[in-house]
């Protein structure tokens, strides 16, 4: 009895719950619905795997035109079956066909028109269809290459805005060029090999017009002219995983009043919320554009975001910081002067990256590439007798700053106590626009160590020189903005080199700037090859200025020249405050007003006065290489001769000149002191300074304008003594680091 009570509810429930379901199941079964919806999976599926091969997605996007072509082809052949009989004759049927199938590209279909039999046949179907879905893909591959990649940098920049943005490291570049990835990727190389942890890099790529449309709306022609990034820069942007999203005309295009939100009005929020949320904030001007980079800058100085940002950051001074790509010419260095000392922008620094500058301090720091190697020294007195003769093709911004540095650092001294003669030979095509600035800026420096001619490097006015000098040359700079034009110059000169230069002469280095980094690869292998092939000889061509080595983690954010500059400062003051610590106290805000006070100096010559100082302790420090090759210290090696000269160093008596070792090493040790005070010379001499009993920083007038013997006092002798015995004891801490290691 209990059984078919269960057994009648049990039926029960399946007639009121599922018989009606089950019945329409087999009515689907029956009409062939369920295979339908099994094509239907089976082909979602497809769809799947083929999105998930983005090689094979890019493949296809890179052929579109290609496929677009065998698609159309194939449409006009079944729309011509299709209409074959239906119209009135063979060329209506064509015409028609074509017309047809390009409209399978806007995801249409002329399928009514197509005669019955085939309209009904499944086969003529399955065709039809594949070849509708196929123009369709095309069509949404199309759409998507032009705005998917925006569309994804969004969806990006709004996930890691969400969960991702919480106190971390920005680095936020205006405008995508080559420089800019490069730096970005060693950035990222810079992670891996200190094992930090992940920062935030973000580009923003700026659409520049000529109309200031910064406060337009978004709109579907908006996100269509997003896509202005090159595929191969794309390609290298994702690899190093950053986020990207884009604007018109950019910060520069801001004027008005000290509160504006420009983050607002360049549509860039997530951006904003992002910085907010930083620890610390890197802003990256990098463009060619030096007039747009710093108008970026300034503006941000504007910016109500960041600046509540620096306000509510307590003491940390390096919050915000804008890397600026200009010139560090006289208007521009004032920027980031007063950017270290303002006190409404102290906490926005502005640093100047001149790649002009960079390409040659790179030359400063590689022993191979010293004017000290072009010559010969005598290791037993660091004396050098024999003159220095440069050539500088192309005297732009690198080529002026080629001659400070060989100005500088070929100031030795002779066998007569003198500083040993020097000679450039300067050629611009440009020249007669240059030299009136030039020879103003520079008065203690006449024709007599600097000849500038206005010539071209095809001219016989330059190959005669060239004739004539080319047995005294000791280096060759070329710097003319154009490396298929350089390098030419470069081998011929090294062939001319060769064939007309006495062997016995010291090494010429024949420098040619590479300023487009798609040409790195080719002038590489011309400067291997050619050096390989006379090997032994005293020619040799060296490249210098590759974008990759002067756009570095290393140099441009950690700047090793300045931390190198701080060691050597402190050592020199004998301190046991940090480098940073004893830096800010010789050079900081509270020196600055104490100059000010003290000496009743305006604000900007005081300001003026320590960047000079600041200088002075870079040049001494990447000077320290060619004091210790003229002594004979070819390596960083812990050596006992250097312990014996570290023991001298830390032998002489304050403010005197008198060393304790014998006299052939004090006589070695005082020769260095005279070449670190030709050094001196050489640098106020390039900052427009000239001999006066008076010192004066505003009329640049110094009285240490003379030679070494005709200073006042042992005490000021002995400041080049201390620069020397500094060098030692910073060279004898490198070669213990060295050692240990």
């Amino acid at each position: 009895m209990f059984g078919d009570k269960f057994l009648n509810l049990i039926s029960g429930f399946y007639k009121e719950n599922f018989e009606g379901t089950f019945k329409a199941w087999n009515v689907l079964a029956e009409n062939g619905v369920w295979y339908d919806m099994l094509f239907f999976l089976i082909f979602i599926g497809l769809l799947m795997f083929l999105f998930s091969k983005s090689k094979l997605i890019e493949k296809l996007s890179k052929h579109i035109l290609l496929c677009s072509f065998v698609v159309w082809f194939f449409g006009v052949f079944v729309y011509t079956v299709g209409f074959y009989g239906k119209e009135v004759n063979g060329l209506s049927v064509v015409l028609r066909s074509i017309i047809c199938s390009f409209k399978m590209f806007v995801v249409s279909h002329e399928l009514s028109r197509v005669e019955e039999p085939l309209s009904n046949n499944s086969s003529y179907l399955v065709v039809f269809s594949v070849l509708h879905f196929a123009a369709a893909f095309i069509t949404f591959l199309f759409v998507f290459k032009m705005i998917g990649y925006k569309m994804k940098s969004s969806f990006d920049l709004i996930l890691h805005r969400l969960f991702k943005s919480r106190k971390k490291v920005v680095h936020l570049f205006w405008g995508i060029n080559d420089a800019s990835i490069l730096l970005a990727e060693d950035i990222r190389a810079d992670e891996k090999r200190k094992q930090r942890a992940a920062e935030t890099i973000i580009f923003v790529d700026i659409d520049e017009e000529k109309e200031d449309n910064t406060q337009r709306k978004a709109t579907l022609s908006h996100i269509t002219n997003t896509i202005t990034i090159k595929n191969s820069d794309i390609a290298r942007l994702d690899e190093i995983k950053v986020l990207v999203d884009h604007c018109y005309n950019g910060p520069a295009a801001f004027n008005g009043s000290t509160d504006v939100d420009i983050f607002d009005g360049l549509h860039l929020r997530n951006i904003r919320a992002i910085v907010k949320r930083s620890s610390k904030a890197n802003f990256y001007f990098l463009s060619d554009d030096e007039t747009q980079n710093i108008a970026g800058a300034l503006n941000f100085q504007k910016d109500i975001t960041l600046r509540a940002m620096v306000k509510d950051n307590g003491e940390d001074k390096d919050k915000l910081v804008f890397y600026i790509h200009a010139r560090r010419d006289a208007h521009n260095e004032i920027f980031g002067h007063y950017s270290q000392y303002n006190a409404e922008t102290a906490r926005m620094k502005m640093k100047l990256i001149d790649s002009a500058y960079l390409s040659i301090a790179a030359l400063k720091q590689d022993d191979r590439t010293l004017p000290v190697n072009s010559v010969k020294p005598d290791p037993s007195t660091g004396l050098v007798d024999s003159p220095f003769t440069a050539l500088i093709v192309g005297f732009g911004d690198t080529g002026q700053e080629a001659f400070k540095f060989l100005y500088e650092y070929s100031a030795f001294v002779g066998s007569d106590m003198k500083k040993s003669p020097f000679k450039c030979y300067a050629i611009d095509s440009r020249m007669n626009s240059i030299e009136g600035l030039l020879r103003e800026k520079m008065p203690a420096i006449g024709e007599d160590e600097l000849s500038l001619t206005q010539a071209t490097v095809d001219s016989n006015e330059f190959w005669a020189m060239v004739k004539t000098i080319i047995g005294d040359l000791n280096y060759v700079v070329i710097a003319l903005n154009d490396d298929a034009l350089g390098l030419s110059l470069a081998v011929n000169l090294f062939k001319y080199a060769l064939r007309c230069r006495p062997k016995e002469l010291p090494m010429l280095k024949i420098m040619v700037r590479c300023y487009d980094s798609d040409n790195e690869t080719r002038m590489n292998k011309v400067e291997e090859n050619l050096n390989k092939s006379i090997e032994g000889n005293n020619v040799e061509i060296r490249l210098f200025g590759k974008e990759k080595d002067l756009y570095r983690y290393s140099t441009v954010l950690e700047n090793d020249t300045l931390r190198e500059a701080k060691e050597f400062n402190r050592v020199y003051e004998g301190s046991d405050l940090s480098a940073d610590e004893q830096w800010e106290k010789n050079f900081g805000a509270e020196k600055l007003q104490k100059m000010i006070d003290d000496k009743k100096m305006s604000r900007y010559h005081a300001i003026y006065d320590i960047n000079r100082r600041i200088a002075q302790n870079i040049s001494n420090s990447l000077h320290c290489r060619t004091k210790m090759i003229l002594m004979g210290f070819a390596e960083d090696e812990l050596s006992e001769r250097l312990k014996l000269f570290y023991g001298y160093a830390n032998s002489r008596g304050d403010k005197t000149t008198k060393y304790k070792c014998d006299a052939a090493d004090e006589t070695l040790l005082l020769n260095m002191a005279r070449v670190e005070h030709e050094r001196w010379i050489a640098s106020h001499k390039l900052m427009g300074y000239t001999y006066n009993p008076e010192v004066d920083c505003v009329q640049k007038h110094h009285d240490c304008i003379c030679s070494w013997d005709k200073l006042k006092s042992e005490e000021i002798q002995s400041y080049d003594c201390n620069v020397v015995d500094t060098t030692i004891k910073m060279a004898y801490q490198k070669a213990q680091k060295k050692y240990k290691q």
